[in-house]
């Protein structure tokens, strides 16, 4: 179908009289490394957007046929692609559960455990929520604890989803009694509380605009609690949409939505398949959903699409300096008296905008534009962690003369300068080319900001002003971020991605005893055991940081790594040594911080590859770490070619 029909795509969300940016839809796809040959179902993904949590029932630890269990795949960024999978460390008991739903801080996992011919023993109905709790990201969970009977009935509560502020829970209730009288049906309530430490309280249908004499369940509410996503069908289901103006009004009727639909919502009778559990991440283009031939069906997948935002304001259909001018006039609350009365340009943060036209929509404005028909700035417009070593590039847009360039560290002057009051911050003045070289490097962590203005002698001032950018530099040293792990061997669900993506490590850096969240060579996998890693240029190294296996059973088993071989190179092919250092042990606790530094001093690579010499338990032949970081100096004191910015 390509990209969705504008009828269907150029969707508006409407909401008591504002109006969201708008948006069109790509072409549904399966997500990439996280699908298997078993049914893959229910993601979704974590309000930061760098874990998605799912249901599948390939093979897990459970014994006997697949069952149902919580997967997570991890990445470093939004604009990285997901890890391989792990199974979330669960009792055995729990073996038909479903739609995981993390909380914004990453500290509770709610999700629903049972069905009607296999209940939890420790439930109170065919189905009940629960919920694991951690102190810290990267703390073990607790066991599951039963939400209780505020919440869980003789009958069955299903698909949770916690709001980002903590304080609604939106979960589908199903039983012999309805709003609908006369019909067994599964209908969508809200528990609500206080605080985040308080009880919930009692739940509240969420009415007729939602529930009907179909199936409704699969809620999912957006971060700004103003769109609430859910599954409404029997037979086949298909994702349906709801909108309020602010988080005290009631929901208003809700839509079929279109992008991630492939029949047309008819109850019983459907030409297309069922689809159910969509999700997404502030700041991340992309929607996550399920979908399968009909809603009793095992072949579900995981599935994707990219929502693309409406840039061409005007609809003349050319994006260029017009829409920018409509976008810069429109900034503000949308709505407010001095806001604007339209949020046509409310386009950030993606995938639907937040209320409010500002910087971030400048932002996504430039990444869409045409650079043809508009100044693009290089660096992009608020872009973090620029190289100290930086030229300053724009694409000309429609201009073919000269331009005034202005840079300075304080955004007033640059704002104000002009060429009769320069301020300083006048570098350049009717200059040709689109290009220009800054002197020296720049400070570390600094954010500066500039503005190219094209000199037009048809303009009543002979100068058309341009935009302030801003962009912030590096920090002093770095952290060295797309890092790809390779290993001689691995245990499965222990590979050698887990120790560069994060997985185990919470906000303050300490990582957790999970299993899972490390690697841990194959037991009878090849010797030396090894682990090496590249990076997507030569770097000059200042030093590795470096968390040893921190498994539960360390102090007895000693599997982490102690005498190890460092090596580095610039093509992966000649190795130069580094030396041979001793690791030291991990703790086995879940507030393990890294232990062992191997400072490289500015030698330049691409590839570090750790060969492991000898364990601290000396009983078997497997080595393990948890976490490996790398960072980088730049280089400051390097002379470089200016003209190539």
């Amino acid at each position: 179908m390509g990209i969705v029909a504008a009828a269907l795509a150029a969707c508006l969300f409407v909401c008591a009289g504002s109006v969201r940016g708008g948006f069109t839809f790509g072409e549904p796809t399966k997500v990439p490394n996280i699908n298997s040959d078993f049914s893959d179902h229910s993601p979704q993904i974590s309000r930061d957007g760098l874990e998605l949590y799912f249901v599948s029932t390939r093979s897990s630890s459970l014994i006997g046929a697949p069952k149902p269990r919580i997967w997570v795949s991890r990445r470093p960024t939004k604009k990285d692609p997901w890890s391989a999978p792990v199974e979330l460390n669960m009792p055995k008991s729990f073996a038909s559960t479903h739609t995981p739903s993390l909380a914004a801080d990453g500290l509770e996992l709610y999700f629903s455990d049972g069905t009607i011919n296999i209940p939890n023993a420790g439930g109170y109905g065919a189905s009940d929520i629960w919920v694991m709790k951690r102190s810290s990201r990267g703390a073990s969970w607790s066991e599951p604890v039963n939400l209780g009977p505020t919440i869980n009935t003789q009958y069955r509560e299903d698909t949770p989803c916690i709001s980002a502020d903590g304080l609604e829970l939106y979960f589908s209730y199903n039983s012999t009694f309805s709003h609908v009288v006369g019909h067994v049906c599964s209908e969508i309530v809200v528990a609500t509380r206080p605080t985040r430490d308080a009880p919930w309280g009692e739940p509240v249908n969420l009415g007729p605009n939602i529930n009907t004499f179909q199936y409704e369940y699969t809620p999912f509410i957006s971060y700004d609690g103003l769109l609430l996503f859910f599954s409404r069908g029997r037979g086949k289901s298909h994702i349906y949409v709801s909108r309020r103006a602010t988080i005290r009004d009631p929901w208003g009727p809700a839509d079929f939505f279109a992008p991630v639909n492939s029949g047309g919502g008819i109850a019983y009778a459907d030409p297309g398949e069922s689809e159910y559990s969509l999700s997404f991440a502030s700041g991340d283009p992309t929607l996550y959903f399920s979908r399968g031939s009909d809603v009793f069906a095992m072949d579900y997948n995981i599935w994707q699409v990219e929502v693309i935002p409406i840039v061409d304001f005007n609809g003349d259909g050319v994006v260029d300096g017009l829409d920018l001018a409509i976008l810069m006039r429109n900034r503000g609350v949308v709505g407010t008296r001095s806001g604007p009365v339209s949020g046509l340009c409310d386009i950030a943060p993606l995938p639907f905008g937040d209320g409010v036209v500002d910087d971030k929509d400048l932002a996504v404005f430039y990444e869409y534009a045409d650079s043809d028909l508009v100044m693009v700035p290089s660096p992009a417009f608020g872009e973090e962690g620029v190289a100290v070593f930086v030229g300053l590039h724009w694409t000309s847009g429609t201009s073919d003369g000269t331009c005034d360039v202005y840079f300075g560290t304080s955004h007033a002057d640059v704002e104000g300068a002009s060429r009769d009051n320069p301020m300083g911050v006048l570098v350049s003045e009717n200059q040709t080319g689109n290009r220009f070289a800054l002197e020296g490097p720049l400070d570390f962590e600094r954010t500066y900001y500039w503005r190219v203005d094209e000199v037009d002698l048809l303009s009543d001032s002979g100068i058309v002003k341009g935009l302030v950018w801003n962009f912030t530099t590096e920090a002093t040293v770095g952290p060295i971020r797309k890092v790809v792990a390779t290993a001689s061997s691995a245990e499965e669900g222990a590979g050698p991605e887990n120790t560069v993506n994060g997985s185990g490590l919470d906000a303050d850096d300490q990582h957790s005893v999970a299993a899972e969240d490390m690697w841990l060579s194959a037991a009878e996998g090849p010797q030396p055991s090894w682990i090496q890693y590249e990076f997507d240029t030569v770097y000059p190294l200042d030093a590795m940081w470096v968390w040893n296996y921190n498994g539960q059973f360390e102090p007895v088993l000693g599997m982490g790594c102690k005498d190890v071989t460092v090596e580095y190179s610039e093509d992966g092919t000649a190795w130069t040594t580094q030396g041979d250092f001793e690791f030291a042990r991990a703790t086995a606790q879940s507030d393990y911080a890294h232990n062992t530094v191997i400072q490289f001093g500015g030698t330049t690579a691409r590839y570090v590859r750790l060969t492991a010499l000898s364990n601290w338990g000396g009983i078997s032949p497997q080595y393990g770490l948890s976490e490996v970081r790398f960072f980088y100096t730049p280089p400051a004191a390097i002379e470089t070619d200016a003209s190539d910015n």
